[in-house]
């Protein structure tokens, strides 16, 4: 078998088009309005964003994982454009799951998940799944509404144990089961305020079901880490519509190889990123191949 391509990005936070409406004004809508004036609309340009998705485009990947942030206040009209602009992308069958800014409050949320149905491939229940070949991509749902100044995410128990249950199953179906979530799980790669409050019991299930790989966004930074006491890699990656300039944020993307192997999945990530010259590039590369994983370290 050839092997298998999947695009990994995450936190396009695309530009906004117009404020929230008077009905849609919350403390924490202001708070983020008040970055997105102040700093987030000087880092997040359309024209980064354009330079990864055509590169995406170039790369032909199977399979494109999506983990979360696509709106910067959850509001409805960002919904809308965030439909439109998936759609205007030509993708191959793509998984999304939610981030922070895409829950930022509990106002309408089923009517605006509803806009990305086709994406997010669930009524709603998580962990959602899309198979392609002998590729599973499962998402997992951490983007529920915190209190202001917080960012922090949870999987909740009802989700866990489905998750356990759908990790057992696509592993006994001989799948390659890639997970995908917005907020990191493992420690420190955020402050606490920004984590995931349930972590402990994501890494317990996965060292019980085992995954062959993680992907996550949230931190807009190309990290890779494993699941404690696991050969599970843990793959970050930048905001894809990040400002070149420092390559710890510039916008990029992960292109990721799997090629099969007599008795397990052999895992190529190769980070590409956008230089100052406006050029995608090659970055590093990583080969994940069982009980070979290296320690935390940048990419």
């Amino acid at each position: 078998m050839p092997f298998f391509q999947i695009a990994h990005l995450s936190d396009p936070h695309l530009p906004m088009a117009e404020f929230p409406a008077l009905n849609e004004i919350r403390v924490k809508r202001i708070l983020s309005l008040l970055s997105w004036t102040l700093k987030r609309r000087h880092l997040h340009k359309a024209a980064p964003l354009a330079r990864v998705m055509d590169d995406i485009r170039r790369f032909q990947p199977e399979l494109v994982a999506l983990t979360g942030d696509l709106t910067n206040l959850g509001l409805r009209s960002e919904f809308r454009r965030a439909r439109r602009w998936l759609e205007e992308q030509d993708l191959p069958p793509t998984l999304l799951v939610p981030g922070n800014h895409d829950a930022l409050i509990r106002q309408n949320a089923a009517g605006k998940a509803a806009l990305w149905g086709e994406w997010l491939k669930t009524d709603a229940t998580f962990p959602s799944l899309l198979v392609k070949d002998h590729i599973a991509l499962i998402g997992v749902n951490t983007a529920v509404p915190t209190r202001p100044l917080f960012a922090s995410g949870k999987m909740g128990a009802a989700q866990a144990e489905r998750l356990r249950a759908l990790l057992h199953k696509t592993g006994r179906e001989g799948l390659c089961r890639v997970v995908l979530i917005h907020h990191p799980p493992v420690a420190k790669l955020v402050s606490r305020r920004k984590g995931l409050d349930d972590l402990a019991l994501f890494q317990s299930i996965l060292r019980e079901t085992g995954a062959e790989l993680v992907l996550h966004g949230h931190s807009h930074r190309a990290t890779l880490a494993c699941i404690p006491h696991t050969d599970i890699p843990v793959v970050g990656t930048t905001s894809a519509s990040h400002s070149a300039g420092s390559p710890a944020t510039a916008a990029g993307w992960n292109a990721i190889a799997v090629h099969p192997q007599a008795g397990h999945w052999s895992i190529t990530v190769l980070r590409r990123e956008l230089g100052t010259d406006g050029i995608m590039r090659d970055g590093l590369t990583r080969v994940f191949t069982p009980h070979r994983l290296s320690p935390s370290i940048r990419l």
